[in-house]
């Protein structure tokens, strides 16, 4: 009688979520149950999180079986388990070999955006800021250009001092936090160590606040806050060439590689006051909240 051979890889994509999470590493995993009698491997992911995570996950080798076809994409609810596949060996007097792999983000690509949705700029009332990048930079106006990535393709610099208040552009639920960087300068290696608040919407669309200051995070993960609300104090940290607030929407996809990444968003910014009429933000011009 042969022997079973019983092979297993299991890594994961590196997900473009800054792993800020509180205690260092977002509470979401994959975990993998191995049945020796029955020969099987049951894959469960795991959602420790108050935001839906979107999962690919797939896997390769020789002599086995899934029970779901791969690879597969599905949401993950918050505060919850889901099973992913169950893998068993095809002949099961031949050795089982097996590679898999995953990727995640929080966000939910199966919900269609809120087309109606308005965005308020995230400053109290009389706030002046600069604006020093937009989607509308381009490459010699002058201008620095640093959003040139499909998750900061139309993100928004604003120009302020470090120490202004800033305030939730849309309503949400906090997902994520960090404020325990100090260090902030023109340097790449620093590109994931800039503090910041995320805020889902009710589309489950994502809002980030970005090099915000050392432990001046006002909210908490978990936490409702409805447009205009205090959330942070603005910074100057992580890959900075001065202080000033980084905000951009985000909703997550499939790539054709399978991996789930996140993709920048055009939004508009709208008057909190009289008929909330719509805000045109030049690069280059000062402007302030009303």
């Amino acid at each position: 009688m042969r022997t079973l051979l019983f092979v297993l890889a299991l890594f994961a994509w590196s997900p473009a979520l800054a792993q800020n999470y509180s205690a260092g590493i977002y509470p979401f995993r994959v975990d993998e149950l191995r049945y020796q009698t029955s020969q099987k491997v049951q894959f469960v992911a795991i959602n420790n999180s108050p935001a839906p995570i979107t999962l690919s996950f797939d896997a390769t080798g020789s002599n086995f079986n899934s029970d779901r076809a791969l690879p597969l994409a599905l949401v993950v609810e918050p505060n919850s388990s889901q099973d992913i596949a169950e893998i068993t060996p095809r002949n099961r007097l031949e050795p089982f070999r097996y590679s898999a792999r995953y990727s995640f983000q929080p966000g939910d690509p199966f919900m269609s955006p809120d087309r109606n949705a308005r965005y308020f700029l995230p400053f109290v009332k009389g706030t002046s800021f600069l604006v020093v990048q937009s989607p509308d930079s381009r490459p010699g106006m002058g201008i620095l250009i640093t959003h040139n990535n499909d998750h900061s393709r139309f993100a928004y610099d604003f120009g302020v001092s470090e120490g202004t208040l800033v305030t939730a552009a849309r309503e949400g639920i906090v997902i994520d936090a960090k404020d325990t960087f100090t260090v902030g300068r023109p340097d790449p290696s620093l590109s994931d160590k800039g503090n910041l608040v995320a805020i889902m919407h009710p589309d489950r669309s994502i809002g980030y606040y970005v090099h915000l200051a050392p432990h001046s995070i006002i909210v908490r993960i978990g936490q409702h806050v409805r447009a205009g609300d205090a959330i942070a104090y603005s910074g100057n940290t992580g890959y900075s060439h001065g202080p000033h607030l980084h905000f951009d929407v985000r909703r997550v996809a499939i790539s054709e590689k399978g991996e789930v990444v996140h993709l920048s968003v055009p939004i508009d910014f709208y008057s909190r006051d009289g008929i909330g009429e719509r805000i045109q933000l030049e690069d280059g011009a000062t402007f302030k909240t009303r």
